[in-house]
């Protein structure tokens, strides 16, 4: 009997068959929406609204990123050894919006509650009082986060099904980008109105990002909880199934050791992060004060990005997940690097007192839409890919180890990257005060000097730090052989261990 039950699964499941009916389809979908419809608190409302000094912001952001690590690792260990009726991962998703909701909306009123001048001396207790409550957002956006990579990997066994869903949620999320595309209008009308003084205009932005901030979250909870509710876990790990247990610390940390893809995946996201961020808000906000600059200009592109949906399939079974990777985040970098010289040249049109093509709305607008058309060309995969990448680097653990590690595994891919980020959030925030960057009612009034330096770190000097972050990639060792082998082995594996736990009830079954 027991050699019946090893060979007879070895076809594994049947080729082409679908998991996922259409009432969870629906439900990823939205849980994929929820992510894009929120309106979520940037730099401007920190500098602007909130008026934190970017000194000490330089000061707090390690202390929140290391409670970030630790409590990433805590949360992980606790979720690993979860085992309920229901999975692993969805009473945590279930839960997410009681635990997670209240505090995230606390923090829009948090200028409510603090004066944006420097000079009442409430700048340190206004900045504890943020710290505290973002940490808290951390801890429980730890848990979210956990649970939703875990419920999107596990939904389906089949990889071109999981790939199918994933195209799907990012195709036909058109009209989730709402409140994105209507904050900054209503941002810019404030902001941009000559009837309004700076501490007036501060004011009813503070309003604005409190009405827009609370109400998404309450819609982004409430589609997220429709596929927490509809959803199901049927990838199940193999220790769970044969031995009834869960991987110990000690055998994630093994999977981490023997998971190259991952390694590479955390070493290129590590030296991406040890750069210069990007100020591409800060640059649009504060110098052009033109919060719809990415609107605009993404309109040529927008055509081109959907037509890329059409062939990411073809562009998947003949190109590698490295070639992908490589090209998806890297093709506009160029264009970019253009675009500062372009900036960089003196013009006879005085804005604000500077003479800079940067400072010119119109040819910036056209210089960034040529640079969204080229990513468009490979829109598709960008979005589709860091999804996919993870699950697939969560499969080949499972290949090569014998046991399924998403939460620990998934966590210690993101503390290298949080250990970098350190470096790279406090290197902003103090080069942003070296540069001289004013927030609060002078937000708007930068000197030329720092306009300069704002614009070379939203161009040339992130996209030239940004091509280290390149050469990991090209050792990222799962190609479209190993790939296919490893789904092939994997089917089969869960097939047998399947059929050998369900043999195991039927005999207990009959014993008792």
């Amino acid at each position: 009997m027991a050699k019946t039950t090893q060979e007879k699964p070895q076809a594994g499941p049947p080729k082409g068959r679908r998991y996922v009916g259409v009432t969870e389809t629906a439900g990823f979908i939205a849980f994929a929406a929820s992510v894009d419809v929120r309106v979520e608190r940037n730099n401007e409302w920190v500098d602007r609204i909130l008026f934190v000094d970017r000194g000490l912001q330089a000061l707090f952001y390690p202390i929140r990123a290391i409670w970030d690590m630790v409590n990433d690792v805590f949360m992980a260990a606790i979720i690993e050894k979860t085992r309920t009726r229901f999975g692993k991962f969805k009473p945590y998703l279930i839960l997410y919006p009681l635990y997670g909701l209240p505090m995230m909306m606390l923090l829009y009123l948090l200028p409510y509650v603090f004066p944006n001048s420097p000079g009442t001396g409430t700048m340190m207790s206004k900045a504890i009082a943020w710290v505290l409550m973002e940490m808290f957002n951390e801890f429980t956006e730890t848990i979210g986060g956990i649970a939703k990579r875990g419920m999107r990997a596990n939904l389906t066994p089949d990889p071109d099904e999981r790939l199918s869903l994933l195209t799907k949620a990012k195709l036909l999320n058109i009209g989730t980008n709402v409140p994105k595309l209507l904050f900054p209008v209503f941002r810019d009308i404030i902001s941009r109105s000559a009837k309004y003084t700076a501490v007036e205009a501060n004011n009813k932005m503070r309003g604005l990002f409190m009405v827009f901030g609370i109400s998404t979250l309450l819609l982004s909870a409430a589609m997220s909880l429709f596929f927490a509710i509809v959803g199901r876990e049927r990838v199940f790990d193999p220790l769970s199934v044969e031995h009834d247990r869960a991987p110990t610390i000690k055998e994630s940390m093994i999977a981490l050791k023997n998971n190259r893809p991952m390694f590479m995946l955390m070493l290129s996201q590590i030296l991406g992060s040890i750069s210069i961020r990007s100020m591409l808000d800060t640059y649009t906000n504060s110098v052009l004060n033109f919060a719809n600059f990415g609107t605009v200009s993404g309109l040529p592109g927008g055509p081109i990005s959907y037509l890329g949906y059409a062939y990411l399939g073809k562009l998947r079974q003949r190109f590698s997940t490295k070639t992908l990777w490589i090209l998806s985040e890297n093709i506009s970098k160029p264009v970019i690097i253009g675009i500062f010289f372009f900036g960089m040249i003196r013009t006879k049109t005085e804005v604000r007192g500077i003479h800079r093509m940067y400072m010119q709305l119109w040819p910036m607008l056209a210089a960034y839409a040529v640079e969204d058309m080229t990513l468009m060309t490979m829109y598709a995969a960008k979005k589709v890919l860091p999804d996919e990448i993870e699950n697939e680097i969560i499969d080949y653990g499972e290949w090569k180890n014998g046991f399924r590690s998403e939460a620990m595994v998934g966590t210690l891919k993101g503390i290298a990257p949080k250990i970098a980020n350190i470096f790279g959030e406090t290197l902003n925030s103090l080069l942003m005060k070296l540069i001289g960057f004013r927030g609060g009612e002078d937000y708007l009034n930068q000197d030329e000097k720092t306009t300069d330096w704002i614009f070379a770190m939203t161009t040339i000097l992130p996209t030239l730090a940004g091509f280290i972050s390149l050469i990991p990639k090209f050792f990222y060792n799962i190609n479209q052989k190993d790939r296919e082998q490893m789904y092939t082995d994997l089917a089969v594996r869960r097939s047998a261990a399947m059929a050998a736990r369900e043999q195991q009830r039927i005999a207990e079954a009959e014993g008792a």
